[in-house]
Parts: structure tokens; C-alpha cells; sequence
């Protein structure tokens, strides 16, 4: 288990290296930090190192540091709102840290949010989940998306078809009806959901 400055370190060094393809220098994270001595940065590296974080390589001593994949790798994202599995209402800025496994994530810039309704309990996703969300501004026919509806976000099941677009819920008892999402609407996809979680109550 890391403390939080531990896993900040490590979140950095993570995001640097996927998004530049190459490990940052010592230099690089204490400029980050803030911090005014890379002694200390080695420290604190050579912790994540014994607790199975990272592992250096030895053919490259400036850019050295590597991801060792851990099993149970996670990151902490931001729920950034929440957004209905019911009748579209506004999404809320609600900063709240969550613990992600690695493994739900796609790609970079993952973010999640808090279901609030039931529309969507036959795909699984019920009210208080939270859904990790892949950015993207397209979709397949038949994904799980999160989607603006003149302002108002929803998460539905995307159906592509001649006349448009529809989101429909995921709930057989009839009580939610399609969005048909008309021209003169303003609509905007937001990603594809990737992943859930769920806390049972004991």
C-alpha cells in the first residue's frame, strides 16, 4: 500500500511514460514537485522500487525508471459529476477521488462518474455506481455511452440508424423511452463506458 505522496509520485511517473513513451529524469519530477534536491526524489523512487512499484534499468542512467505491471496496479481518478441512468439531468461538479484498478482502464484521460437512477440495471449498471469513462467523441452501434443532451448528461446504449441517433436505457419494465436525439438538439458524445465499480453494503 503507498501513502498519498507516494502514489502522487508514482500517478507522475505513470502518466509521463504513457503519454511520452519514456521515463522522466530525476531532474524532471523534482522540477515538478518543486523539491531542491534529487537525493530526495531517488529516496522516495527507491521505496516504490522495494514495494514492487518500479524497477531501474541499469542500460539507462538517465531515463532509467520502469513500470514493473503490477498485478494489483491501481490509479486514482476523479469522479467528476454524476450523471443519470434516468431522465437527463445536469452534470455536478463533484471532485471526489476514487481507487481504479488499472486493468478497467482504456487508454489515457479516463475519468469517471456517479450513476443516479436505474434506466440502465439490465447492462448491469446500477444506481450509486461509478462508471470509468473513455474519452471519445465517436462510438459503435450498441456501446454503453455518456452523452450530452442540450446540456443535460445521460448514459444510455447508443443506436446508430438511417434516421439518427437514439439512446436507449437498459431496463425491461418499461418505465424509462428512448431519446431520440432530433437535429435540432444539441448533442455530443462523451466516451464509451469502460469499466465499473460497485460498493456492496455489509
Amino acid at each position: 500500500m503507498l501513502t498519498k505522496k507516494q502514489r502522487e509520485l508514482y500517478e507522475y511517473v505513470s502518466g509521463f511514460i504513457q503519454t511520452r513513451q519514456m521515463a522522466p529524469t530525476i531532474s524532471e519530477i523534482r522540477k515538478y514537485f518543486g523539491l531542491g534536491s534529487n537525493f530526495s526524489i531517488q529516496k522516495k523512487l527507491n521505496i516504490l522500487r522495494e514495494k514492487g512499484y518500479v524497477s531501474f534499468d541499469k542500460s539507462n542512467t538517465a531515463r532509467n525508471i520502469r513500470l514493473t505491471g503490477l498485478v494489483g496496479e491501481t490509479v486514482v481518478l476523479s469522479i467528476l459529476g454524476q450523471v443519470t441512468a434516468g431522465i437527463p439531468i445536469e452534470a455536478i461538479e463533484i471532485p471526489e477521488p476514487v481507487e481504479v484498478p488499472r486493468y478497467l482502464l482504456k487508454g489515457t484521460n479516463n475519468f469517471a462518474l456517479r450513476v443516479r437512477g436505474d434506466s440502465m440495471m439490465d447492462a448491469n449498471i446500477e444506481d450509486g455506481d461509478v462508471i470509468i469513462v473513455k474519452p471519445q467523441a465517436k462510438a459503435e452501434n450498441g456501446q454503453i455511452v455518456v452523452a450530452t443532451i442540450n446540456g443535460e448528461a445521460t448514459v444510455k446504449k447508443l443506436e446508430l440508424h438511417p434516421g439518427g441517433v437514439t439512446l436507449r436505457p437498459c431496463n425491461r419494465s418499461g418505465q424509462y423511452k428512448p431519446i431520440h436525439v432530433a437535429e435540432e438538439d444539441e448533442f455530443a458524445l462523451k466516451g464509451v463506458v469502460v469499466g465499473l465499480l460497485r460498493q456492496y453494503q455489509a
